[in-house]
């Protein structure tokens, strides 16, 4: 009998003890290949083999009637006994080369892996495919660190495009993550997960058929996306729709005016060093700021404001629980959100509060200094060769990056988002265009908490521009930027104290034609 084909697409892992109440897993296994389940795994650790072999044959009773494959977690024994169509196995079971022995050549064999070695090995070993995790921490699994879609990117990098290795991605995956954990995961050669392994998901839902349903489109779409998203990096070109850094910058007048007429609402979970700055300024653009940290009102508040900044310049828990509901919430509202990484690379806290962001949502706009884009280059490739900034508190240090315009563009194109790294030069990208803009002052550089202004400057402008984030964070720098130039050239400014108050003023005093008669931005070739 030829090994079968296999659909890894919708992957259900099962677990006795958190099965729905309200049916049988039998039932919940049935819904389940009713709402598009693709492969099932028997995973029951408390059974003795004559009760794992008894539920085994009912399972595999059902999935055969529905022609999906059921494979055993761990017990060859089990998987032998009811020649199910494979087996599972984790890193501390029976080997990969053992098990492929015991079950011969035309079972279908896993095994679980977490590092990029443990991939190489599996492949080597025999396995058809790999179970990538723990991405999230799980009411299943305690493992001692998670992986998150960053990390399931390292171990899929790990294998050769052409290797016929399939690979799943498991461990706290729901249908509010699904297409984020498929899309943000996608390997810069073009591997793309193969599909979603979910326990609690299903079997512990309401109804198993309709999570199911759910979990399936969510990891189509996904999966598009990141086809998508690596054939328009393999083109290197612009995509169709997008309009050119000319037309972008003839654009900014009206895009100030309609800031200003519309007043949108931002959400700021902002450090408390620079809060009343960032709400003035934005106040002075034309936008409206809400300057809240608690998560218990993040949901309610993502559906009436239009952007959210995060910013972590003063980290406290409480500031960071609020952060991952407003942008997990923002994401579920397709509303901005701008991230702003104060001091990234300063210490290891902020460092991994960066990384544990990255993983929890997806941000659709990075704003930060050359240390800090240093520092999300570094933990974005899964290792040390992106080109180091130091960092000394929230300050960059030195002359910055050899190339900086190639920095963005390359993390812009990784991270599926726009990268706007400020500096005496500033540089955005959105991965295909790539400016550079020479606006701007140093005193700018001498007052606590311009960067910050400057995400909520970029967080207003992508408020009103949903279509074009890249333009969006060219504007708000520039706006800011010009302001700084007008400022400066006040007779009652003396210093970075007069400055200060001069800078907010002029923020206001901003028209909309000088948006583009003294714009100062230059498109970049990498």
């Amino acid at each position: 009998m030829a090994k079968p084909t296999v659909d890894y697409s919708l992957y259900l892992v099962t677990d006795s003890g958190l099965n729905h109440p309200s049916r049988t897993l039998l039932q919940s296994v049935e819904d389940s290949i009713l709402g598009g389940v693709t492969l099932v795994q028997l995973r029951e650790k408390d059974l003795d083999t004559p009760a794992f072999i008894d539920l085994a044959r009912k399972v595999h009773a059902i999935t055969k009637k529905h022609n999906v494959p059921l494979l055993i977690n761990d017990n060859l024994d089990v998987a032998i006994a009811i020649d199910a169509e494979g087996a599972h196995v984790g890193q501390d079971d029976i080997s990969c080369v053992e098990a492929r022995r015991l079950l011969g050549p035309n079972k279908i064999l896993g095994i679980s892996t977490g590092t990029p070695e443990e991939a190489q090995k599996a492949m080597a070993d025999g396995a058809d495919y790999i179970g990538i995790g723990t991405c999230f921490m799980t009411q299943t699994k305690s493992p001692k660190r998670t992986l998150g879609p960053i990390g399931v990117r390292t171990i899929l990098e790990a294998i050769p495009a052409e290797s016929e290795l399939k690979t799943v991605v498991i461990g706290g995956i729901k249908h509010d993550n699904t297409r984020r954990v498929v899309t943000h995961s996608a390997g810069a050669h073009g591997r793309i997960v193969d599909g979603i392994a979910v326990v609690t998901g299903i079997v512990g839902a309401q109804d198993a058929k309709v999570a199911s349903e759910q979990l399936l489109s969510e990891f189509k779409i996904g999966h598009e996306l990141a086809t998508i998203k690596h054939q328009n990096n393999v083109r290197g070109a612009v995509q169709d729709g997008r309009a050119s850094v000319e037309d972008v910058i003839k654009f900014f007048p009206q895009m100030l005016t309609t800031l200003r007429e519309k007043s949108p609402l931002t959400h700021h979970i902002s450090n408390y060093v620079v809060m009343n700055d960032t709400a003035n300024a934005t106040l002075a653009l034309g936008g409206s700021p809400i300057m809240a940290p608690s998560a218990v009102e993040a949901e309610d508040l993502s559906k009436v404001v239009s952007s959210v900044v995060l910013n972590i310049g003063t980290l406290t828990d409480s500031f960071v629980d609020c952060m991952y509901e407003a942008g997990k919430h923002a994401n579920a509202q397709s509303k901005p959100v701008v991230f702003d990484p104060v001091g990234a690379g300063a210490t290891k806290l902020r460092e991994e509060t960066t990384r544990k962001i990255l993983n929890a949502m997806h941000v659709d706009i990075i704003k930060g200094n050359a240390g800090e884009i240093s520092t999300i280059a570094k933990i974005v490739g899964g290792g040390d060769k992106a080109e180091t900034i130091a960092m000394r508190g929230v300050d960059s240090l030195g002359s910055g990056f050899s190339n900086p315009a190639a920095v963005v563009q390359a993390l812009a194109r990784r991270e599926g988002a726009v990268v706007a790294m400020t500096g005496i030069t500033d540089y955005v990208s959105d991965g295909f265009r790539t400016v550079a803009i020479e606006n701007g002052h140093a005193y700018q550089g001498r007052i606590t908490g311009s960067g910050c202004m400057i995400a909520s400057s970029i967080a207003s402008f992508a408020a009103i521009s949903p279509d074009d984030h890249f333009a969006a964070a060219v504007a708000g720098i520039l706006a800011l930027n010009l302001a700084g130039e007008h400022a400066s050239t006040r007779a009652d400014v003396h210093g970075p104290g007069t400055f200060r108050a001069a800078f907010i003023d002029e923020i206001a005093n901003l028209t909309p034609q000088q948006m583009f008669n003294e714009a100062r931005i230059k498109t970049v070739t990498v």
